[in-house]
């Protein structure tokens, strides 16, 4: 199957109030796009109707190329894998339980897990950095170590489609780069990655493709130098941003101005 992922005339409203309309995506393989814009601005709930977990009330999308809306489940679970922002996990199952989760949709009815996918397991938490985690018991640990471990749930899925909402929430620098180019290798092997990102310097550093969207709208989408300037990034979270091009790589780096919100300082 041909990863790619196309999203066309997506909408999404709760209690009549819309909350993303009229985004269209348009994916191969090989592709790493990262949906970027201030809190509220529909960017979880893109991924989530992307995903499948919500219903669009308009347009539709397609996953290696099915409908999302006419695929179930089981099925669609072997598309696209999904890390939505929080993995509220109470139960006391252990980090390598929590990552063969990623990989029930292979797993036949009944069966007890393979040598292969414990080795799919082992292989998800070493790109991690998460393997000395294994036996840990989830809930115990850490913010950042239960991201790298649910991150690691996604990878183990082995989906050709992987979206990711705030992949690098409350990782470290180390580990945020970890992440990211961790996502970067696999869109090189050919995969579609999908990342809903705050940090629009990541954004720059690693995606082929930024989607800039504000009140459900998408702004600009485009190349990172073509879609982080300063007019637009000062525009859309209404504060002035200074873009400069990075020291090594000439990719733009955006720096919040001294002057605050709207160009005015705060008071403290």
């Amino acid at each position: 199957m041909t990863p790619s992922l196309k999203a066309n005339d997506v909408g999404y409203a709760v209690d009549g109030k819309t909350l993303i309309s009229g985004v269209n995506i348009d994916l191969r393989g090989g592709a790493m796009l990262a949906i970027v814009g201030p809190n509220g601005a529909g960017k979880s709930t893109l991924c989530g109707a992307l995903a499948g977990d919500l219903r669009p009330f308009d347009g539709d999308v397609e996953v290696c190329g099915e409908a999302v809306r006419d695929t179930k489940p089981a099925s669609l679970a072997k598309l696209r894998s999904m890390l939505t922002q929080h993995t509220p996990i109470r139960f006391p199952f252990t980090a390598r339980e929590v990552v063969m989760m990623g990989r029930y949709p292979h797993i036949r009815r009944w069966r007890s897990p393979t040598e292969f996918d414990f080795n799919k397991v082992e292989e998800a938490m070493e790109s991690t950095q998460s393997l000395h985690l294994a036996d840990r018991i989830y809930p115990t640990l850490s913010g950042g170590e239960q991201r790298r471990v649910s991150l690691a749930r996604v990878l183990a899925q082995d989906a050709p489609v992987i979206l990711l909402d705030e992949p690098t929430n409350a990782l470290d620098i180390a580990h945020q780069q970890l992440a990211m180019t961790l996502c970067r290798r696999l869109a090189d092997e050919g995969r579609v990655i999908v990342s809903v990102l705050h940090d629009v310097n990541l954004a720059a550093q690693f995606a082929d493709l930024v989607m800039i969207i504000s009140r459900g709208q998408v702004v600009a989408v485009g190349e990172p130098e073509d879609v982080l300037t300063h007019s637009l990034l000062s525009q859309v979270f209404g504060m002035r941003v200074i873009v400069i091009p990075h020291p090594e790589t000439g990719k733009p780096v955006a720096l919040a101005s001294s002057g605050g919100v709207n160009g005015h300082r705060e008071k403290s």
